[in-house]
């Protein structure tokens, strides 16, 4: 007979956890992707090509900013913005996204069935710097079990619409 963990993952998909800040462009967000800077070497994006169809992604804000998971989703796919750099057909302006700032998020990380998390108040710190962090990293030091959180909105809660991009 099999045991499983209560901690176990009940699915293949990877759950990664987005630094979004305070969280106010994340809010804004007229498409559905959240922007990351490139970073120094190009890490951030090696970190995102890690990523897979359907894996959930998490987005926390900031300690200063409350420190919680506000929003959840699937990941689709991913544009670079310096790999349109004569005419944008897959990556969007700041203002497009309605963000403020200009910040250059070059990574634009796609995403479906956005789920909005912030009344059910699931508040984690996380110490370490990292903007994007694999969840099964943090596992033993986060309190809220994030698979069992997943499951529940996917079967108990709807999806926020946004305007879906072409």
């Amino acid at each position: 007979m099999e045991v499983k963990l209560e901690r176990e993952q009940p699915h293949q998909s990877s759950h990664w956890i987005i630094r979004v800040g305070d969280g106010e462009n994340f809010r804004n967000s007229k498409y559905p992707f959240w922007g990351v800077k490139r970073g120094r070497s190009g890490c951030i994006k090696t970190i995102v090509r890690k990523f897979k169809l359907g894996d959930v992604l998490w987005f926390m804000t900031s300690k200063n900013n409350g420190g919680k998971l506000i929003g959840m989703s699937e990941y689709s796919t991913y544009y670079d913005r310096a790999e349109e750099p004569l005419i944008q057909i897959n990556t969007y302006t700041n203002a497009d996204q309605h963000w403020s700032g200009d910040d250059n998020w070059d990574i634009q990380i796609h995403y479906t069935n956005l789920y909005i998390t912030e009344k059910q108040d699931i508040k984690i710190t996380i110490h370490c710097s990292a903007i994007i962090m694999d969840y099964k990293t943090f596992i033993d030091k986060i309190s809220h079990n994030l698979y069992d959180h997943y499951k529940n909105f996917k079967y108990y809660a709807e999806p926020k619409i946004l305007i879906h991009t072409p």
